[in-house]
């Protein structure tokens, strides 16, 4: 850690210390980073900031407990089993304490005005997993989401004195709910649901699948992959749909390459989409921009290595994703589309 004199107590003021230049993020994280201990300077955009990390050895893992003078740590351990890390960021700015970013995510839906401060550790801690990820080739490490930050510690540095000002125990930005009922009570029909599909061995909607790992990558700040994911699942979903439309019209095989091949070669749906809903009740023209908005950031990612893809723009298209799904499954009931036939 940062070897520096601190105030011995945490002072939750709304004033920063007189003389001080730095700001440092204390925080543990549910499970390790596999690089060696020590400070690394991390860069965003016109930002460094210095991130001191530390790995912290768990006494026992169930049964078994570990001696505390041999490094014990299981492989491929992304829950923290056996160790975590402790981490402090030192950024050459002052954040305000109480200050709120104003963003309010639509993912997870429930979500409330995001603290200003565990945004910027999360964006330095998840570049430095992003790299390690990407020089160790350690795959199976993956990005912190905002939820992981249950405790949190923010203090000010003047060169020379650490002056904690702010410190959060058990915070749950995802909510935390307690109840008499059961945490993970099903309504009966989606319990059948689950039942049926289970007790059958039925096939599950790639298309929610894909969706599902889009609103995923989200709460790990993927913006990236949330899109990559998005747009797989909006192809997979009319894909399916321009089959069954097609079937149903007695057009030709080459037929169903043309459309397909439009989308590809356009990078989008407007064309396609409205020659095989012709018709149909149309959807909105605003859901049909987003969608291809998602597709054009899809191929930048692909194809260019664009980076730079914004939170809520993300969390918009996958809604309007979502919507166009629900729009051509309604359509695929309509025409008569089975279950396992609408998934081939």
């Amino acid at each position: 850690m940062f070897k520096l004199t601190s105030e011995s107590e945490p002072k939750n003021v709304s004033s920063i210390p007189s003389g001080c230049t730095h700001t440092i993020f204390s925080f543990h994280l549910p499970s390790s980073i596999p690089i060696p201990d020590g400070i690394y300077d991390v860069r965003i955009g016109k930002k460094t900031a210095d991130v001191d990390i530390r790995r912290i050895q768990h006494k026992s893992f169930g049964k078994v407990q570990f001696d505390p003078k041999v490094f014990t740590q299981l492989r491929y351990d992304k829950h923290g089993w056996s160790s975590h890390s402790f981490v402090q960021i030192k950024i050459p700015e002052l954040v305000d304490a109480s200050e709120a970013t104003g963003r309010e995510p639509r993912i997870p839906e429930d979500s409330h005005a995001r603290d200003k401060a565990k945004d910027i550790a999360l964006k330095f801690v998840n570049r430095l997993i992003e790299v390690t990820r990407h020089v160790t080739w350690e795959y199976w490490v993956e990005s912190k989401r905002y939820e992981d930050l249950l405790s949190f510690q923010l203090s000010y540095w003047d060169g020379a004195k650490i002056y904690p000002v702010v410190s959060e125990f058990f915070d749950f930005p995802g909510g935390l709910n307690m109840s008499s009922d059961h945490p993970f009570d099903m309504k009966p029909e989606r319990l059948q649901e689950l039942r049926t599909l289970l007790a059958d061995d039925l096939g599950i909607d790639p298309a929610r699948v894909f969706l599902l790992n889009s609103k995923d990558a989200c709460l790990k700040e993927d913006y990236r992959l949330a899109i990559v994911e998005a747009v797989t699942a909006l192809e997979t979903s009319l894909y399916r749909f321009i089959r069954l439309r097609c079937r149903s019209l007695h057009l030709s095989e080459k037929d169903l390459e043309g459309f397909i091949t439009i989308i590809g070669l356009y990078g989008t749906i407007n064309v396609t989409l409205r020659i095989v809903t012709d018709g149909f009740e149309q959807i909105d023209d605003e859901t049909i921009q987003q969608c291809n908005g998602a597709i054009a950031i899809r191929n930048k990612i692909l194809h260019k290595g664009f980076r730079d893809v914004g939170a809520t723009d993300t969390e918009q298209k996958i809604f309007a994703i979502e919507k166009m799904m629900d729009y051509l499954n309604g359509l695929i009931a309509k025409i008569g589309g089975s279950n396992e036939e609408n998934k081939q």
